[in-house]
């Protein structure tokens, strides 16, 4: 981390992009990057586009590579810990 957050983030919508348009948005790559952008986000205070993309990652890993695939449970933990306790509703408001 050397605190470049805004560069990261430009890069990582660019191969989130292209991700989608030349693999598919459900492929495990395109899934990954959204995860990799919502995590720089989170470190930007875009605490509620986070928590959105997020929970759309998390949605496609659980499609394509099943609830028990690594990445399907490792970025399901980071969505839990995200979200207030209970872990059931987004709550974004003044984020």
């Amino acid at each position: 981390n050397q605190g470049r957050w805004e560069e990261a983030e430009k890069l990582e919508v660019q191969v989130m992009e292209t991700s989608k348009t030349k693999l598919g948005a459900d492929h495990p790559d395109t899934l990954n990057s959204m995860a990799n952008l919502a995590l720089t986000w989170k470190q930007l205070g875009r605490h509620h586009d986070a928590l959105n993309l997020m929970q759309q990652s998390v949605e496609g890993h659980n499609r394509v590579l099943g609830p028990d695939h690594p990445h399907t449970t490792s970025y399901q933990s980071w969505l839990t810990e995200w979200l207030p306790e209970g872990g059931t509703e987004m709550a974004c408001a003044g984020t």
